[in-house]
């Protein structure tokens, strides 16, 4: 069923300026035009949604959006409190209306993170743990421990036989090519301009429920007291149990984004003082300079970008750039079948999804959607007689 949303705003400004100073009427109605104004407020926005869950039913849900400036020497932040409070109780609540979702959508299973937010220079200890997790079990965790941790380095991988590129060997990204070879589509040959990547051999999802997965696997706690809080209360408001395997679904990709975000705001508070614990010590470092030695050195970067997993790879001979790649998020989600012929993560997830109106598939949308594309890198120009419009060689 569609929903309609009816949004009323209900906001008022309590005048409790931050700084303690004298205010006339006219400062105040000002002030409460100021985005950045040194006051508090507590704005109230009402959600109601016609055509709720089988029963066709109408929610309302209220949302209390508190504004709390404060000060940091000359500096006014503004902290506005939103994702544990607000968002994690309306992705409950929608995946509690629609629990039937957490039915369709999981597609590939293998889930792949990294660590994030390093605690020393050299990348061994993170505050943010990262791994793998093979066919949706979480007792399958391996950890990645570091930047230099060849159980990441040696396992991707990316094929091309199914992409608009010469050859069709999987290739290690040290060995990469992106020779484009465009071919119109083919159903059993080159249909994207995307790559496959595989790790360890196997399609693996990335992105927030991988993310979230990995991590809650790993016993990080604020993960696992969120992810506790949506179950416990979309199971609550469902009137029934529901179980961690729903999160393997369109449905749970959602909830999975929300659990992160909540994630993330806690761990930005940490970042925050141990950033200012640093600066405070006389730590005012910000660039390490790179040291280039004779010969080949090979090398990689990674990071769990909001979509997943992003890691970039160098091959530098003699101080020079021999091959560089590029191993993205939405690459690793939206890669047509691999060398195997195995389907990806956007293309499992479609299998047996419900079509209301195959003249309208929305359902593929919502699901494709979960995934939060970013496909802009995969975009080339070519002219209608598949020449070559302009090449770019940096020297």
């Amino acid at each position: 069923p569609s929903i309609d949303v009816a949004t009323v705003l209900l906001a008022f400004v309590v005048a409790l300026p931050v700084a303690a100073t004298a205010q006339t009427a006219d400062d105040l109605a000002k002030a409460t035009q100021n985005p950045v104004a040194a006051m508090i407020s507590l704005p109230f926005q009402n959600n109601t949604l016609f055509g709720v869950g089988p029963d066709d039913d109408t929610a309302n849900v209220l949302n209390i959006q508190p504004v709390i400036p404060f000060t940091v020497g000359d500096w006014n932040i503004i902290n506005r409190t939103i994702a544990p409070v607000i968002y994690l109780p309306d992705v409950a609540a929608v995946g509690a209306f629609y629990a039937d979702w957490t039915g369709y959508g999981a597609g590939v299973t293998n889930y792949l993170s990294v660590p994030e937010m390093p605690l020393d220079t050299m990348g061994t200890e993170f505050e943010l743990p990262g791994g793998y997790i093979e066919g949706g079990d979480l007792a399958t965790y391996q950890p990645i421990s570091g930047f230099q941790d060849a159980y990441f380095e040696d396992g991707v991988a990316e094929s091309s036989k199914h992409a608009w590129y010469e050859g069709s060997a999987s290739l290690h990204p040290y060995d990469g090519e992106t020779v484009p070879e465009y071919t119109e589509f083919q159903d059993d040959g080159k249909y994207s301009w995307v790559k496959a990547p595989t790790f360890l051999g196997k399609r693996a999802q990335v992105g927030p429920l991988a993310n979230v997965l990995c991590m809650a696997a790993a016993g990080h706690e604020p993960t696992k007291r969120y992810l506790d809080m949506v179950v416990s209360t979309a199971s609550s408001l469902a009137g029934m149990e529901i179980p961690l395997t729903a999160l393997h679904s369109t449905i749970g990709r959602h909830a999975a984004r929300a659990i992160r975000c909540a994630v993330m705001y806690e761990s930005l508070q940490n970042q925050w003082q141990l950033l200012m614990d640093n600066i405070g010590s006389g730590d005012y470092e910000t660039f390490n300079r790179p040291t280039f030695m004779k010969g080949e050195q090979r090398g990689f970067g990674f990071h769990e970008a909001p979509r997943g997993v992003l890691s970039h790879w160098v091959v530098i001979r003699d101080g020079k750039i021999a091959n560089y790649q590029a191993v993205v998020p939405s690459t690793w989600n939206a890669g047509p079948r691999d060398e195997a012929d195995e389907l990806g993560p956007y293309e499992a997830s479609l299998l047996d999804n419900p079509i209301a109106d195959p003249e309208q598939p929305l359902e593929v949308l919502r699901t494709v959607h979960s995934f939060d594309p970013c496909l802009a890198c995969a975009i080339h120009m070519v002219d209608d007689r598949k020449q070559e419009i302009v090449k770019v060689k940096a020297l």
